[in-house]
């Protein structure tokens, strides 16, 4: 099922999601893409283009994954106090994403790092994610303001955690 099938655009928000997902190493081509400015060593976003992603039903989630595979769990628009249940705790936290709704480019991974002026892309943490809600914020409202012609600038809050 891919990412955008299940639910209508409204309906996304606040809900964990499961997706199954490859893991995204920061190899030299995305470092060159991205002008060497994103230090992580593995990217973990909800970013289709970079990954692909096959959304599971929390029934279906099988914990035995082949190597080179992760299993995320996101919510799109969380809580400010979030109260989620996750499947089990196995999940660590990794991270908020700032992502386009209509095409699920991350603004931050897979843009070029172009957005300088509103992300501090050295302070992003080991898996290339903002790591504070508040800034998340503060850096989603900013795109838009600042970045008002770019389509990847007007982005949804997506929290990320990731089995281990």
């Amino acid at each position: 099922m891919s990412i955008t099938e299940k639910y209508q655009y409204y309906e996304k928000y606040g809900h964990i999601r499961y997706f199954y997902s490859d893991r995204c190493w920061n190899n030299e081509s995305l470092k060159k893409f991205n002008h060497n400015k994103i230090l992580a060593r593995e990217l973990v976003t909800f970013d289709c283009g970079l990954m692909d992603m096959q959304e599971v039903e929390k029934k279906q989630i099988k914990f035995d994954l082949p190597r080179g595979q992760q299993l995320l769990a996101v919510i799109i628009r969380p809580e400010i106090e979030p109260n989620y249940l996750l499947e089990n705790d196995n999940f660590i936290f990794c991270g908020y994403d700032l992502v386009e709704a209509t095409t699920y480019i991350s603004a931050i991974t897979n843009c070029g790092a172009g957005y300088e002026e509103v992300i501090s892309y050295k302070t992003l943490n080991e898996y290339g994610l903002i790591s504070a809600y508040r800034e998340a914020v503060n850096t989603q409202l900013s795109l838009s303001e600042k970045y008002p012609d770019e389509n990847h600038a007007y982005c949804e809050i997506v929290e990320i955690w990731r089995m281990v």
